[in-house]
């Protein structure tokens, strides 16, 4: 056997007894203590800070099994953290087992975020299947599944892409010819100009006019949303997680069909995530009216950012906050019109300027 060989085997045979000290761990983990009532939780944390606390038998029994509930998971927590150096170094060769023992430890609440983690470098197929698994699983907290949903959606966006590399030959576009010609991305995609040309003007005017929904909504799109990502992510909504799949899945207007958005509402069901639809066919329509309201809402903005308060823009602006779409920012390229102090009109070459 070479030094190579040797040095492989070596590596192997580690990282087995690697699995096999996780799999006894965890076994041997005793039940979780966590759904104590409050006064017992008030109790724990003043036991902490003095030590002589008088207590019952009970509540020396409880806090001794917190002990060692916690002693167990560190010690899981810790074979999970060189698990996952044995994977990035490339020596577990087992990894469906890595990856049974990983969504065990989650579903015992043992490592949860360890556990995810490990499952995302174990990657596709069996980290994703696990984690397809978990985030399904009402067991687990919902901070750790909406972890398990993020790196889930992130394992799984190769498959988005491919889908939008896909010619839509054959599928029902939902979006006008003019949006699809003109726009790129969900917000419009146009730059910002020193001197637009009155043609750019004008494809604005068309853009708008053809995104325009016939009644007014009854809810106002698109929604909004301020909190940031990470920071605020127990209060993340639920739609803007559904962009994890229709971003990759669909990044141009062009690409907006009945049959991409109703292949990804069973994506979204796929994720665990909490949708507003109980049907694709609900779901395709409010998604192909709510990516029309945010190339809407980007096409106001350039028009106010590009100081474009014609009469048919502020016109257009009001019918958009009649009908509930992109109301904020219709509303400001009406404001910045009137703190401009007047009405605009088109010049002799078309562009617009003061009356």
């Amino acid at each position: 056997m070479t030094y190579d060989e040797e040095h492989a085997e070596a590596q192997e045979d580690r990282a087995t007894a690697l699995l096999e000290e996780l799999e006894a761990a965890i076994a041997a983990a005793p039940p979780g203590t966590s759904g104590w009532p409050d006064e017992l939780e008030d109790l724990w944390d003043r036991a902490q800070e003095e030590p002589g606390l008088p207590l019952t038998d009970e509540q020396r029994q409880h806090f001794a099994a917190r002990r060692e509930d916690w002693e167990a998971s560190f010690k899981v927590q810790r074979l999970l953290r060189s698990l996952q150096e044995a994977v990035e170094r490339g020596e577990v060769l087992d990894v469906a087992r890595a990856a049974a023992l990983a969504e065990t430890s989650a579903r015992r609440g043992l490592g949860v975020r360890q556990d995810i983690a490990l499952l995302r470098d174990l990657g596709r197929p069996h980290g994703e299947q696990a984690l397809a698994r978990l985030v399904q699983d009402e067991s687990v907290g919902e901070g750790d599944r909406q972890d398990a949903r993020e790196w889930l959606a992130k394992l799984r966006r190769p498959e988005y892409r491919a889908r939008a590399a896909r010619p839509t030959d054959g599928e029902e576009l939902l979006l006008p010819k003019v949006v699809r010609d003109l726009t790129s991305g969900w917000a419009g995609g146009w730059e910002f100009e020193d001197e637009p040309t009155p043609e750019r003007f004008a494809q604005a005017r068309a853009v708008l006019e053809a995104l325009l929904p016939g009644k007014r909504l009854a809810l106002e799109e698109p929604p909004e949303w301020e909190g940031e990502w990470l920071e605020d992510a127990e209060d993340r909504p639920a739609w803007l997680e559904v962009h994890m799949v229709l971003i990759p899945l669909m990044p141009d207007a062009r690409l907006v069909t009945r049959e991409r958005l109703i292949w990804a509402w069973y994506e979204c069901e796929r994720l665990g995530i909490d949708l507003e639809d109980a049907t694709p066919e609900a779901f395709a329509e409010r998604w192909a009216a709510r990516i029309a309201a945010f190339l809407a809402q980007g096409m106001l903005e350039w028009l106010w950012r590009e100081d474009c308060f014609a009469p048919w823009a502020q016109d257009l602006a009001m019918r958009y906050i009649d009908r509930n779409v992109a109301v904020a920012d219709a509303t400001r390229l009406l404001s910045e019109a009137a703190e401009a102090g007047s009405q605009w009109g088109p010049t002799a070459d078309g562009r617009p300027g003061p009356s």
